[in-house]
């Protein structure tokens, strides 16, 4: 019996036919599937980031996802956060059973490719919620039920918990940042991926020269991105593509605009 068999070779599992095409998205944003981590402190301009993403139609817009669930304990307070509340499912904290409900929502469909697509936002949550939070599993298995972008924000990066960090495929950091230290956790978190602690500060500081501004990693590429606001790449991996004179003409913060709930 001719017991030779051929070289073992890795081939590609056939594409899928039966899901429905992606929607268009700048090349600068985050690609779906994602968890977005966004620290920023008060007063820098989270919420106008989270409200762009969702109601600008040069972002995700309106129209990208079936359903946006956000959790939010300032969301009926927040008055940049006014078009979010019209538009959206919004809850005023954060609550297992919000996520439980969502879930058992999607898991109603017998396929993925029959789920819809949505996206969840739980801003200013993390220092209430407890360790074994549905949040903390959701992290690493939110792919499977559909969730096209899972959005964390916080003003404290060491309230997020480590499975939530590990899991970000997108990290948002806001400027100025007073707490050094807390600054500082984020470089040693994911400064391995831009070449060092040192490195990755060098990149932070070209991204940041002004107040509103931030620092986009698009962990997902490889080598991983670095942009200053979504506009401008700034290095690819170790390597910085620009220098510290770099200006940006649209350093000034965006406000929400009413044009964005006129659809």
């Amino acid at each position: 019996m001719d017991t030779e068999k051929e070289t073992p070779k890795i081939l590609p599992v056939v594409d899928r036919d039966d899901l429905p095409p992606e929607k268009p998205l700048h090349p600068n944003l985050p690609k779906p599937p994602c968890l977005m981590l966004l620290c920023s402190p008060i007063r820098t301009g989270k919420s106008t980031i989270i409200s762009n993403l969702y109601l600008n139609d040069n972002f995700y817009g309106q129209d990208y996802f079936d359903s946006v669930h956000i959790l939010s304990p300032t969301i009926h307070n927040d008055d940049t956060s006014r078009y979010l509340l019209k538009a959206f499912d919004c809850y005023d904290g954060y609550s297992d059973k919000v996520i439980e409900d969502i879930i058992t929502h999607q898991k109603n469909f017998k396929e993925k490719s029959q789920m819809p697509p949505i996206s969840i936002c739980l801003d200013d949550c993390l220092g209430t919620i407890k360790r074994e939070a549905k949040v903390n599993h959701l992290a690493s298995r939110f792919r499977h039920y559909n969730i096209k972008l899972l959005m964390i924000s916080s003003q404290k990066f060491r309230h997020v918990s480590p499975v939530i960090r590990t899991n970000a495929t997108a990290v948002i950091v806001g400027s100025p940042f007073p707490n050094q230290q807390e600054l500082d956790k984020v470089f040693e978190e994911y400064g391995d991926s831009y070449g060092g602690y040192e490195n990755i500060k060098k990149i932070y500081k070209i991204c940041c020269p002004e107040r509103y501004n931030f620092m986009f990693l698009n962990l997902a590429e490889n080598p991983p991105l670095a942009f200053k606001n979504f506009e401008t790449l700034v290095a690819k991996g170790p390597n910085i593509l620009i220098n510290n004179s770099v200006e940006n003409s649209n350093n000034n913060p965006v406000n929400v605009d009413e044009e964005f709930m006129d659809k």
